[in-house]
């Protein structure tokens, strides 16, 4: 888990609360910054201090999570996730909605971290010295969006599910309708952009209802009509 504090002097209480309370947290560190002046005058707005924690559910506490939520049913390792999810969406709700920006978490996974800036993507890793860190895959996004201006990194892309990472280019047609069916189910957009709901509505349907990854894909990008008439038949009935 990894949460950005724009304000590092709340993060005493959101450990307490949220970390420290539901965790059993192995390491802790600060991500490393840059202490070069030149990096941090090109940015518009300094990043957040980011805090990085690996940890596990603490037994006890995802067991009446599991009894409160009656998720008995439910293997273990999925009701961790469900158990981590909620605990970042609690997080969000008081220190990002609530107290006004305080604090989010900027990702959740078992191999992943998200890193965002306010300012161009080169200047993620210049701030955050990765040029020596190492992956199996990278993301990039550089965000130029259509309306308004990207202000606060919470704003920023990549938008995060639970081990998932999302950018994404382009207005959501639909982004009241799937903003209402994802309130029927609980889950609520927190950060003011339509990336975010695409982004929750692909951890719903992938992680929560396991639908295989091609119904997912077609349920978020339906096959137009033209392409549709294209395909054969098998995939026709699945579309």
């Amino acid at each position: 888990v990894q949460v950005a504090y724009l304000d590092p002097s709340c993060r005493e209480e959101l450990e307490s609360a949220f970390i420290d309370k539901r965790y059993d947290v192995h390491t802790r560190y600060q991500v490393e910054e840059s202490d070069d002046p030149r990096v941090l005058s090109d940015l518009p707005v300094r990043p957040p201090q980011i805090w990085r924690y690996f940890c596990r559910a603490k037994p006890a506490v995802l067991a009446g999570f599991v009894e409160e939520r009656g998720l008995q049913g439910l293997e273990a390792r999925r009701a961790e996730d469900e158990f981590v999810n909620q605990t970042s969406f609690a997080v969000n709700h008081l220190f990002y909605v609530e107290r006004g920006m305080k604090a989010f978490v900027m990702s959740q996974g078992r191999d992943m971290i998200i890193m965002k800036v306010v300012g161009y993507a080169e200047d993620v890793i210049r701030f955050y010295r990765l040029e020596e860190m190492t992956a199996h895959v990278w993301i990039g996004h550089q965000r130029y969006p259509t309306k308004g201006k990207v202000w606060h990194p919470g704003g920023a892309h990549p938008f995060m599910g639970l081990d998932e990472g999302l950018v994404h280019n382009g207005d959501f047609a639909n982004y009241h309708s799937v903003s209402e069916y994802l309130a029927q189910k609980n889950v609520t957009p927190l950060f003011l952009t339509d990336t975010e709901v695409s982004v929750l509505l692909f951890d719903l349907l992938n992680r929560t209802y396991r639908y295989p990854l091609e119904y997912v894909i077609e349920a978020l990008a339906p096959t137009t009509e033209r392409d549709f008439h294209s395909l054969p038949e098998d995939k026709k009935d699945i579309y």
